[in-house]
């Protein structure tokens, strides 16, 4: 998909075919989309003394917080940004975790590399949602380009990434206040636009990569996985001074 309305449909979509790939009834799925304005935080930033504060000033900047069922830290997206996603069935809990996030670097890297961006796997000084599983541009005192978070059940394992690729300067505005809320490190300048690339062309080489590796074939989610996902809405808002919120899982 490539416009989702609401952000909270981008997480519901993810969480339904997260269900049907641990249920059989659907093979391996990549899933593309942009959304308007979010922030996404993770369960153990919602316990944090400073939440209740950093979500308020989100919501009156335009930007929802929605609490997401993967690891990592929070993060800030808009139109300018990708969501991206790889979901596959797993035997063994105790296997794959690394190579599900190397392959997942690997082929972000190689999507905007056919961009001509200069884009490696490493950490970046002062980013968001800190990682050893980042993508960056300009070695670690550069920019971050995308950051990567895996949800895993018994059954199926999700690897997702959020890709920055252009509007970044009101993310770095809205990223630069939450993370200070929260006490914990950020520096502005490790948010940057991608040099001469737009989200149509991001989306292109993605979905072009994806298919070369993976001989993947583009098709639109069916109504009932839509619904699903439509459902899930609420079980993702996190509204300020509250902590916890329950989310859908297996």
């Amino acid at each position: 998909m490539r416009g989702l309305s609401y952000p909270e449909d981008g997480f519901g979509l993810q969480q339904a075919v997260l269900e049907e790939v641990s249920a059989g009834s659907r093979a391996p799925t990549a899933l593309l989309w942009t959304s308007s304005r979010y922030i996404g935080a993770t369960h153990p930033e919602t316990r944090l003394p400073g939440f209740g504060a950093a979500a308020k000033l989100a919501e009156e900047a335009g930007f929802p917080v929605l609490v997401r069922n993967s690891g990592g830290g929070a993060v800030a997206a808009n139109e300018g940004s990708i969501s991206f996603s790889l979901t596959s069935p797993v035997k063994d809990l105790r296997r794959g975790l690394y190579e599900r996030y190397a392959e997942g670097v690997e082929l972000t890297v190689a999507a905007l590399h056919s961009l001509g961006v200069a884009a490696e796997a490493g950490e970046v000084e002062g980013e968001f949602c800190p990682g050893a599983y980042s993508v960056r541009s300009g070695g670690h005192a550069g920019f971050k380009v995308a950051g990567l978070a895996q949800r895993v059940t018994r059954r199926a394992a999700r690897l997702e990434a959020l890709i920055l690729v252009e509007r970044t300067a009101e993310l770095r505005g809205i990223l630069e206040p939450f993370y200070k809320a929260l006490e914990l490190p950020f520096r502005p300048e490790s948010v940057a636009d991608l040099p001469e690339t737009g989200v149509p062309q991001a989306i292109k080489a993605l979905a072009n990569t994806v298919e070369e590796r993976y001989a993947a074939i583009e098709v639109r989610p069916g109504e009932e996985t839509l619904q699903r996902a439509r459902s899930l809405r609420e079980n993702w808002h996190a509204p300020p001074g509250l902590s916890g919120p329950v989310s859908s899982s297996l």
